[in-house]
């Protein structure tokens, strides 16, 4: 366990893009499936990049930066550092982090980088963030996003249904009294149950990556987009993301019920369910949004902040959980941030 001291959310701003579209609109199967699909996801409408407008993650994580340094009244010069998590970038290089640097016009002096990182990002992006934070370095801007369906197949039945592409900018600062406990597991054995296999050094595109196959649940897809074996990840899920809150929860000598809220990874609705249901949660303290923005991948835990508005609570726990494999927990004795949801222009 990792304890970090004086470390402050200040502000989180989710946004989601301005094109939505229906699940029942995909013309890739018949009424009778997608129905049930819906049914089971709760997902019936979804959120994409509207290309033919040019828009991108550059675009989102500009207009959360914007809104994010207007809301904190934040001098442009006094911003330290911008770090950037995400599973796709703009370019192979340079880093989504320092095309943001120019773009929101920020000092030179700043330092800015990317993580690669999906499921678990949002907590993985506020470990780094908050590492660096000191009485010099107090100001850094968090940006966490993925445009997910990039890389998911419209055939794939498992995957095509479930995901909206979306970003988030939380403003972290250096402030006494706000302290956070971090708990990671990391299992490499699992990098096959949620991969893209071909468009990385280790395979690289060819001419068979575009060709369509069966996988062995039945689902068709290319190599260039995303595999998710799901029972696996849902039984790596089920087992270990419960036992890491309850260990984390343990070191401190606090019970389930000493928690105000738990903000966890949107991976699936049934998923978050069972996890309520083993840990004898209430609904008050476990808030769920999938259904309204379906899966957003890295940044989802901050599209839920950014439902609160304004948030004053103490005993947080925060969990992503997902591809790796791997679990991110976070423990925050006390939040006290503002925050707004915005769709994109």
């Amino acid at each position: 366990m990792i304890n970090l001291k004086n470390k402050k959310i200040s502000y989180v701003c989710g946004i989601l893009p301005s094109k939505k579209i229906q699940s029942i609109d995909n013309p890739n199967f018949d009424e009778k499936t997608k129905n049930k699909i819906i049914r089971l996801s709760g997902i019936k409408e979804r959120y994409i990049l509207d290309r033919n407008k040019n828009e991108n993650m550059l675009s989102l994580y500009k207009q959360a930066g914007e809104h994010v340094i207007k809301k904190q009244n934040w001098n442009k010069d006094e911003i330290k550092g911008i770090i950037v998590v995400s599973q796709n970038h703009e370019y192979r290089f340079p880093s989504t982090a320092v095309l943001l640097q120019e773009e929101l016009g920020l000092s030179k002096d700043c330092f800015a980088y990317d993580i690669v990182m999906g499921c678990s990002g949002y907590v993985y992006g506020l470990f780094a963030a908050m590492s660096h934070l000191n009485e010099e370095c107090d100001k850094i801007l968090l940006f966490v996003g993925d445009p997910i369906n990039d890389f998911i197949y419209p055939k794939n039945q498992s995957v095509a249904f479930l995901f909206s592409d979306a970003a988030s900018c939380t403003a972290l600062e250096y402030c006494h009294g706000f302290n956070v406990q971090f708990l990671f597991e990391t299992d490499g054995s699992g990098r096959n149950a949620i991969i893209v296999p071909h468009g990385g050094s280790a395979s690289l595109i060819n001419c068979e990556s575009f060709q369509e196959y069966q996988d062995s649940d039945g689902n068709i897809n290319i190599k260039t987009c995303m595999e998710m074996k799901g029972l696996e990840v849902f039984n790596f899920t089920f087992k270990n993301v419960p036992n890491m809150i309850l260990k984390i929860l343990e070191k401190n000598q606090l019970d389930i019920k000493d928690i105000n809220k738990f903000f966890l990874h949107q991976a699936n609705h049934y998923a978050l369910l069972q996890i309520k249901d083993k840990l004898k949660i209430s609904d008050e303290c476990f808030p769920i949004n999938i259904t309204k923005y379906a899966n957003t991948s890295c940044t989802s835990i901050a599209i839920l902040l950014a439902e609160e508005k304004k948030y004053h609570q103490n005993n947080i726990i925060m969990a992503g959980f997902g591809v790796g494999l791997s679990i991110s927990v976070a423990l925050f004795n006390k939040l006290e941030f503002e925050s707004e949801l915005l769709f994109a222009n």
